[in-house]
């Protein structure tokens, strides 16, 4: 049953399967039978909430990996849609809002059996990367601790890289919900937002694509925000408010450029000190 692999993660790899119509999601042999019994429970969970996302269909085991068959999604990741229409600013703009939207649409959703407790889960993800000190670390956790919590559905992992548009009518798809969580959704958009503020382009990246980037990012992460707080009602400060514990997590994955790391570890020295000032 099992195909081409057609895509890669950090923590998986995604197959053709038995047709199609489906693929699996096969994760490394490292991975916790919890955490994939979790992901599944989600994607369930908020499909049968009528959420935009893959339906899942069984849980499968492949020669002694675990592994979650889904609906197949044909279709470009935001962040590829961004890349290409680097030189198109309404077209970015449309994108961005089209983001916003979904989001929204996730947290406003109500009588979802996701169970997960966004701070602990939060902390858990953040662990002790090697570029944080042992007493940054403690604050981060003391920081999330005083944030306001709220029990709303949140995504847990907005990363745009997790936003699909089909091929067949350019409908959004939310995917990887292993991270979601009942929390508040202001962390979901400040994922988004901390990565299009201190986001470092791959080195391959065409100089000129390069430039634009950098002189858009900043009207780009205005818009994203003005139009999430316009839909939802929740405030720039809120957003920003969580910009710490997401760039943490964000340095945690281990996916992102040292240039990047340093600027977000910078960032979130320079707002810890601010806060205890302030304190």
């Amino acid at each position: 049953m099992l195909g081409a692999r057609i895509a890669e993660g950090s923590s998986c790899e995604v197959y053709e399967w038995g047709g199609p119509d489906k693929i699996v999601k096969l994760f490394h042999a490292d991975t916790p039978p919890h955490a994939v019994e979790l992901e599944y429970g989600n994607n369930k969970a908020v499909w049968e909430c009528g959420l935009p996302v893959a339906r899942p269909y069984e849980r499968v085991t492949w020669e002694g990996r675990d592994g979650i068959v889904f609906e197949r999604i044909d279709g470009d990741t935001l962040v590829s849609r961004l890349f290409a229409k680097l030189h198109r600013q309404e077209a970015m703009d449309n994108e961005l809002r089209l983001l916003a939207d979904v989001l929204h649409r996730i947290h406003r959703t109500t009588h979802v059996g996701v169970v997960t407790d966004q701070k602990t889960n939060l902390k858990g993800i953040i662990g002790r990367p090697a570029s944080l000190t042992t007493d940054e670390i403690a604050a981060i956790h003391d920081y999330i601790d005083r944030l306001p919590a709220k029990r709303q559905l949140c995504q847990g992992d907005a990363n745009p890289n997790n936003l699909l548009l089909r091929d067949e009518d350019g409908q959004a798809v939310m995917i990887d919900w292993m991270h979601a969580s009942l929390g508040n959704p202001a962390a979901d958009v400040a994922e988004v937002c901390v990565m299009l503020e201190f986001a470092v382009l791959p080195p391959e990246t065409p100089a000129d694509a390069k430039q634009h980037f950098e002189k858009s990012r900043e009207a780009a992460c205005r818009l994203f925000i003005e139009e999430y707080c316009r839909l939802s009602g929740m405030t720039e400060s809120e957003i920003r408010d969580w910009y710490i514990p997401l760039a943490a997590r964000s340095i945690a994955s281990g996916a992102i450029p040292e240039e990047q790391t340093a600027r977000l570890a910078a960032m979130i020295r320079e707002r810890l000190q601010t806060t205890k000032r302030d304190r």
